[in-house]
């Protein structure tokens, strides 16, 4: 009875499906973002990243799809964006940033621009190694 409980908790370890770390993800797709932020978002990446994280120009190439979420029209001081699987079955990451100089009425065209360096920034901790 003991080897029986062990083969199916064995084969259940198995079948059982881990994400992936995410410092193994090598290769991201972004998706078009309103008001360009995925244009800063790619820009950002390769800045900080320096080369190991690539943005490539086909999901079907990635290890990951960067998505917006929750972006707002006519609200450019805040954005949240997700990286999914390649089959968007599974969220491996989601992070939040604001545009700080907007808290002070500042209120400046460029959100997008000032948010996406955060966002990165966030994704590459994430990213380290444990």
């Amino acid at each position: 009875m003991k080897q029986v409980i062990a083969a199916l908790i064995l084969a259940a370890g198995l079948f059982a499906q881990s994400a992936a770390p995410l410092s193994n993800i090598k290769k991201i797709y972004v998706e078009q973002m309103p008001n360009n932020l995925s244009q800063y978002l790619t820009s950002e990446i390769s800045k900080q990243f320096h080369g190991n994280l690539t943005v490539v120009l086909q999901a079907s190439g990635a290890d990951a799809i960067m998505k917006g979420v929750n972006i707002g029209a006519q609200d450019t001081t805040s954005a949240t964006v997700q990286l999914v699987d390649p089959n968007g079955e599974k969220v491996l990451w989601s992070g939040t940033a604001g545009d700080r100089s907007a808290k002070f009425l500042d209120m400046k065209h460029g959100g997008e621009e000032k948010i996406a360096p955060h966002l990165v920034s966030q994704l590459h901790k994430a990213m380290q190694p444990k």
